[in-house]
């Protein structure tokens, strides 16, 4: 047997580890993606969604809570710009 049959040889059995370790590494991948898969349909199940009046009350909410911050920004906005734009232009 020749030094380049021997490469050969050598070249063929360790691709063929190779591909048995990807092979294994494949199944066992595949495995847990299914796995996760099937959990998250198992959380998917336990969601309860709110119902019509329930969402309706949370929204009024949060509109309310929205207009309300929006009110303190504005008027925060309007009186730090009176001390700090208007005042010290007024003085010089």
């Amino acid at each position: 047997m020749g030094t380049g049959q021997i490469v050969l040889a050598v070249l063929i059995l360790g691709l063929l580890a190779a591909m048995l370790v990807w092979r294994r590494q494949t199944i066992a991948f595949a495995g847990k993606s299914n796995q996760f898969l099937q959990d998250v349909v198992e959380e998917v199940k336990k969601i309860t969604w709110p119902g019509k009046d329930e969402l309706r009350r949370a929204t009024m909410v949060i509109l309310a809570f929205v207009l309300v911050v929006a009110l303190i920004i504005g008027t925060m906005d309007l009186v730090l710009q009176a001390l700090l734009v208007r005042l010290p232009g007024s003085l010089g």
